[in-house]
């Protein structure tokens, strides 16, 4: 699958220190150390020790993250720097961005960084051609659903699937059109 991929790009408006890098094969193991520090600190009281290291084993091991790239995934670092604080990860699905991932330190919570990173998925999902930007958030994350929220995003539906080894992904299907995204 052929990819256009946007260069790096530095966020301005008084937060240049910040800016954003494509992930290339080479560095999709700061993507997994990343995620593997993120989720430990964020998802234990939401989903359990046990569904973490699942999740973590089933979607952001190596090999995994290579599948989800060579798939058509892009994903994107955010740095502090030369930190690499979060990254985020979306995909082209039936005309719309599908944000699979976007995490960030939880140090680096309450900044705008969240918003942040959401409006680099707009203004990268728009540059594609896509109408709206649509994504799945754990029913039970209500920081992560009111920062959608304050962004324009509604809940379009509850979604509960199995995931395998007895898990389950419990989740809201939520969506915000491009043009009227507020973030």
């Amino acid at each position: 699958m052929s990819e256009t991929f946007l260069p790096e790009r530095p966020i301005t408006s008084g937060r240049s220190w910040f800016h954003f890098e494509r992930v290339t094969e080479a560095s999709l193991p700061l993507v997994a150390r990343l995620a593997e520090s993120i989720w430990w600190q964020c998802y234990p009281p939401i989903i359990g020790a046990e569904q973490v290291h699942y999740m973590l084993g089933r979607g952001y091991a190596l090999p995994a993250l290579r599948e989800q790239r060579r798939g058509g995934t892009r994903f994107f670092l955010l740095r502090a720097g030369p930190r690499p604080i979060g990254f985020l990860a979306w995909r082209p699905e039936s005309g719309e961005a599908f944000l699979d991932k976007l995490y960030l330190e939880p140090s680096f919570h309450r900044l705008g960084l969240g918003q942040l990173m959401l409006g680099e998925v707009a203004r990268q999902a728009k540059a594609a051609g896509m109408a709206a930007v649509t994504l799945r958030v754990n029913r039970h994350n209500r920081p992560a659903i009111r920062a959608y929220a304050r962004c324009g995003f509604q809940i379009q539906a509850s979604d509960c699937k199995p995931i395998g080894a007895g898990f389950v992904m419990d989740d809201y299907l939520m969506r915000q059109r491009l043009d009227r995204l507020l973030c």
